[in-house]
């Protein structure tokens, strides 16, 4: 009895002390169910209330700025018609409305409320206003039939791309904006990241023969794209080839060897500029991982990511900010010419 009734006083003065330093919410924490992460449904009904709100304010948008005077009804089916709204005499052309960003500022059981920025191009002194509607696909309409008008008449027309956001309750499926938008500034310039390919690699090199015949083979449509590739890639070319030819290819690679150093992986960056059927066409980038098989270098896929410096660092200037290599070669670009050329697998078809 005796033990036990130390055993007894021991658990209650841990308890005791807990209590005091975590709180009683801990030791109640311990008992009770942790709460339910987000599920599929709900990640799906945020998705769709999100795409609710931004096609709103996209339409809200377009018809605000293009509207006239004489157009006040049109912009009570927005906003609350008690706002005190001054309109242009004339509406002003807008076109290639686009959504640039969402963010729901506030979230309860009966409605969402977010602020959606939408970037258009508006012209002064257009003297009729886009097309208007409620609807998210009549306005996509309206925009994309105006794009290709003020594509070809901006520069009369003194279009710019401006930047304006709205605030929108969603609740129940119904949508309403707060206020009228507001102008805003456009999003600012990023951070350049530091690539880890440092070094380049002539066309001689193993890594520029066989990238050099891929994107050959991938972009023109002309040769067999599985001599450059493993088995079973998954890479497949676009259809119908967008260009005809390949002027020049460039490689840059982490290693200095270029595929000739021992490794048996490696990602690397191409660019390359292609020339489409009127003979223009700005430079392409490519990240590739590529792996040796069989003392042959293969294309394994085409990342969607560069390779980056890793830890991250940020190129200011053209300096880097950020933790740099044990190693760096002595120059950002260093060529390398191995002692044997790659070997390219036969063509299996014409």
């Amino acid at each position: 009895m005796a033990a036990r009734r130390r055993r007894d006083n021991v658990v209650v003065a841990v308890l005791a002390v807990l209590a005091v330093l975590g709180g009683g919410r801990t030791i109640l924490g311990w008992f009770s169910t942790p709460p339910r992460g987000p599920s599929d449904d709900t990640t799906t009904r945020i998705i769709g209330r999100s795409q609710l709100a931004e096609s709103f304010a996209r339409d809200f948008v377009v018809t605000y700025l293009g509207a006239s005077a004489n157009q006040q009804d049109k912009i009570a089916e927005y906003v609350s018609a008690g706002q005190q709204v001054t309109l242009p005499s004339a509406g002003r052309q807008v076109s290639d409305a686009a959504v640039v960003f969402a963010e729901r500022e506030i979230t309860n059981a009966q409605l969402d409320v977010w602020t959606v920025t939408i970037s258009a191009r508006v012209g002064k002194g257009a003297g009729t206003s886009a097309p208007a509607s409620t609807s998210s696909s009549s306005t996509t309409t309206s925009a994309a039939s105006n794009t290709g008008t003020a594509s070809n008449t901006s520069a009369s027309a003194g279009s710019a791309r401006q930047y304006y956001r709205v605030a929108v309750s969603v609740s129940a499926g119904r949508v309403r904006a707060l206020t009228v938008p507001a102008a805003v500034e456009a999003p600012g310039r990023g951070s350049d990241l530091a690539l880890a390919n440092e070094n380049s690699c002539s066309a001689d090199t193993p890594f520029g023969q066989v990238v050099s015949g891929f994107l050959t083979a991938y972009l023109t449509g002309t040769g067999d794209l599985s001599r450059y590739t493993v088995p079973n890639s998954g890479i497949a070319a676009p259809t119908p080839p967008p260009f005809v030819s390949v002027d020049t290819v460039m490689v840059a690679a982490e290693s200095s060897g270029c595929g000739a150093d021992g490794a048996t992986t490696a990602r690397i960056l191409a660019t390359v500029n292609p020339k489409a059927a009127d003979g223009v066409s700005p430079t392409l980038a490519y990240p590739l991982t590529m792996i040796l098989s069989a003392g042959q270098w293969q294309v394994q896929r085409i990342d969607p990511l560069p390779p980056l410096r890793n830890p991250l660092s940020v190129v200011v200037g053209q300096a880097t900010q950020g933790p740099q290599p044990q190693s760096s070669p002595s120059s950002s670009a260093t060529t390398t010419t191995p002692s044997s050329a790659v070997q390219i697998p036969p063509a299996t078809q014409n």
